[in-house]
């Protein structure tokens, strides 16, 4: 696997005025091999927390790409194969090729996706919606493919119950 993970400031400024941004932050990665992602609302940006949500969504002996936030350069004690760009230099890294432009122009993509929704639409349930565009950018964006896919998943997640499974208290 090779996967770019960053993370992103969701919200805007106050009175669009000025640095400071009100808002969440969310910690992600995109696999380069497939329709796989995943992101996650963070409290804060510590190593201990990146590194933690990365173990349990990135295999170990993965490659990593990330810019040089801090936070980042224990996962190779981790098991992982980590490659940096730092962005205040290079949009790609002229040694080595590695850039992260994919999530980036993921954030782009999410956050466009959220303001089409209406700010105060997304932030009581602004989980929902980061589910809602990885199960999209995994299995397609529309269509009775899409319900069928959903629909199949609710049944993995919550296999039905038979009426003998019902009866039998042992089961």
């Amino acid at each position: 696997m090779i996967v770019e993970i960053d993370e992103s400031k969701f919200g805007k400024r106050k009175y669009n005025k000025g640095k400071g941004v009100e808002g969440k932050w969310v910690f992600g990665g995109i696999d380069r091999g497939s329709t796989n992602c995943f992101f996650k609302v963070v409290g804060d940006r510590t190593a201990e927390t990146l590194i933690e949500i990365t173990k349990k969504h990135v295999e170990p002996g993965s490659i990593a790409l990330s810019d040089c936030w801090q936070s980042y350069t224990s996962l190779k004690g981790e098991g992982y194969t980590h490659y940096t760009v730092n962005h205040s230099k290079n949009f790609k890294d002229p040694v080595t090729g590695v850039c992260t432009n994919s999530i980036k122009g993921t954030w782009s993509a999410v956050k466009s996706q959220f303001r089409k929704q209406g700010t105060n639409k997304w932030k009581d349930q602004f989980d929902s919606y980061l589910g809602e565009y990885m199960f999209r950018r995994k299995f397609g964006s529309s269509g009775k493919a899409l319900f069928t896919t959903f629909m199949h998943g609710i049944v993995v997640l919550y296999p039905p119950q038979t009426q003998d499974s019902m009866d039998d208290p042992n089961e």
